[in-house]
């Protein structure tokens, strides 16, 4: 009878990992990055719609355009700068865009509060991901 029981306890516990397992969700870092601090503006669809789009005196960019506007080639290093804001962009224009760069510096630094690590890559990290992120959006 106990091993019964045993062989019982042991099946379950496989089906129940399984199906645990089977529900997993992949994490997309750069997504979860996108729907946390920029969708709000841009919209969950990046086309510039978000809740506060109207609120804001210039209307948010369609991200989903950027490689479209730049004769069919995502501009990688702009789109990181532009995101990053820490260093100046005359392009740009004004700045009604939050600097996520010195947010993600802030954030690291009550994150990794008595560890050490490296604020450059924990912000170069986070800002990636999200350029991953645009890459994958592109209308063709």
């Amino acid at each position: 009878m106990q091993n019964t029981l045993r062989i019982f306890i042991l099946a379950a516990s496989v089906v129940l990992s399984a199906t645990a397992f089977g529900q997993q969700k992949s994490t997309d870092a750069g997504k979860q990055e996108f729907e946390i601090s920029c969708a709000i503006c841009h919209g969950m669809d990046a086309k510039g719609n978000g809740m506060m789009s109207e609120a804001l005196k210039v209307k948010p960019t369609d991200l989903t355009l950027l490689a479209k506007k730049n004769g069919g080639v995502f501009p990688i290093d702009y789109v990181t700068r532009v995101i990053d804001g820490r260093g100046s962009i005359k392009i740009h224009g004004s700045r009604d865009m939050p600097i996520w760069g010195t947010r993600y510096s802030i954030n690291a630094a009550e994150h990794y509060v008595d560890v050490p690590y490296d604020q450059e890559a924990y912000v170069r990290s986070h800002i990636l991901a999200l350029v991953d992120y645009l890459y994958r959006l592109q209308q063709k």
